[in-house]
C-alpha cells in the first residue's frame, strides 16, 4: 500500500535530517499575495493573513468565498489559493545542503495551483479526502469539492496518484484531468469529454487557468486550450500557430502581418546571401584572371630573359 510505505519512509527523514525539520508553529515561508480574507490558525491563535506574513508548519489557512492567496514556502515551493479553499502546512523538513525531505500539505477543500520547489521531488506528498499525490516536478492545479472528491489538471510534469487503499494511476499528459474518488483514480481525459462536467462550473475549479496567479504568471494553456480539448501536443505551440480567439480578426491579422514580416525577412536574407555568393565568385573570377595574368608575363619575361641579349622573343 503506498500510503502506508510513505508512513513508514517519513520518520527516517524526519531523523535523517533533524537540523532542517521545522516544529509545529516555526515559519517555514510567507505570504506574498493576500486578496480579501484569508486566515492562519495554529492551535487557539488565530490570524488575519497579510502580505508579507510568515505562514507556520501545522497551520490552517483559510480563504473566504470572494478571497484569495498566494505562498511561497522556504524551498520556493509555491501555492495558489482560490476562493473557499483550506489547506493545512502538514509537515516541512527541507534543507538545501542535505538531499531528500518532507514536504506534506494537506488540502481538504477549494481550488489550488501547486509548483514544485526546488527540494528533492520524492520529498512532496500533497493529501486530500480522497486521494495521495506523489510529486515528480511539475506544476498542477486541484479542485477538491465538498464531498471529497478531487479533480486534478496536470499543466507540466507528470505526478502520481494513489486512493487510500493503493490504487495509483500515473498523469504524465499535460492539458488533461482526472478524477479522483474514495476507491478509484481515473484516467487522464480532456475536459470536454466528461459526462458530468457541467456539474462544476470550469471557472469555478481551475480559476488559475482563466487568470494566471503572480507565482506563476505566464499562461501554459488558454481556458479554450483545456475546455475544448483543443491543446497542443508538447512542443507543437509556436508563434504561427492561429489564434484561437474570437475578437473580430485582430489577431489573425496580427499574426498574418507576422508571417508577412518574416517571409519578407527570410527573402531580404537569401537575396543578401546570394549577393554575397555571387559578389564572391566575382572576385574568385577576377583573382584568377590577375593570377593568369600575372603568371603569363613572369612566363614572358623570363622567356625574354633567357632569349640572351635583351632581343625580343620571337
Amino acid at each position: 500500500m503506498r500510503l502506508s510505505r510513505w508512513a513508514l519512509c517519513l520518520p527516517a527523514l524526519l531523523l535523517g535530517s533533524a537540523p532542517a525539520l521545522a516544529a509545529p508553529g516555526d515559519a517555514i515561508g510567507s505570504a506574498v499575495t493576500v486578496v480579501n480574507l484569508v486566515t492562519a490558525k495554529f492551535d487557539e491563535d488565530q490570524r488575519e493573513l497579510a502580505k508579507g506574513d510568515n505562514v507556520r508548519q501545522q497551520e490552517l489557512i483559510e480563504v473566504a468565498s470572494d478571497g484569495r492567496s498566494e505562498l511561497i514556502l522556504r524551498d520556493k515551493t509555491k501555492l495558489a489559493l482560490g476562493p473557499g479553499s483550506r489547506l493545512l502546512l502538514d509537515q516541512f523538513v527541507y534543507n538545501p545542503d542535505i538531499s531528500g525531505g518532507a514536504i506534506v500539505l494537506d488540502l481538504t477543500r477549494g481550488a489550488f495551483r501547486f509548483i514544485t520547489g526546488i527540494a528533492a521531488k520524492p520529498a512532496y506528498v500533497i493529501r486530500t479526502p480522497t486521494a495521495s499525490i506523489t510529486v515528480r516536478g511539475t506544476i498542477f492545479d486541484l479542485y477538491v469539492q465538498l464531498s471529497g472528491m478531487t479533480w486534478l489538471l496536470l499543466i507540466e510534469g507528470a505526478i502520481e496518484v494513489c486512493t487510500e487503499d493503493g490504487k495509483c494511476q500515473v498523469h504524465d499528459e499535460p492539458g488533461k484531468l482526472i478524477r479522483v474518488t474514495s476507491d478509484k483514480v481515473g484516467k487522464p481525459v480532456k475536459w470536454a469529454s466528461l459526462s458530468d462536467k457541467d456539474e462544476v462550473p470550469f471557472d469555478s475549479a481551475f480559476p488559475f487557468v482563466v487568470k494566471s496567479p503572480g507565482v506563476d504568471p505566464d499562461p501554459h494553456f488558454t481556458r479554450d486550450e483545456i475546455v475544448l480539448g483543443t491543446f497542443p501536443e508538447p512542443g507543437s505551440r509556436d508563434d504561427d500557430a492561429e489564434p484561437s480567439d474570437n475578437d473580430g480578426g485582430k489577431k489573425a491579422d496580427e499574426n498574418k502581418d507576422r508571417k508577412k514580416k518574416k517571409a519578407t525577412k527570410k527573402r531580404r536574407t537569401h537575396q543578401a546571401k546570394r549577393k554575397r555568393k555571387t559578389d564572391d565568385a566575382g572576385k574568385i573570377i577576377k583573382g584568377l584572371s590577375i593570377g593568369i595574368g600575372i603568371g603569363i608575363g613572369g612566363f614572358g619575361g623570363g622567356k625574354k630573359h633567357h632569349g640572351g641579349g635583351g632581343g625580343n622573343y620571337r
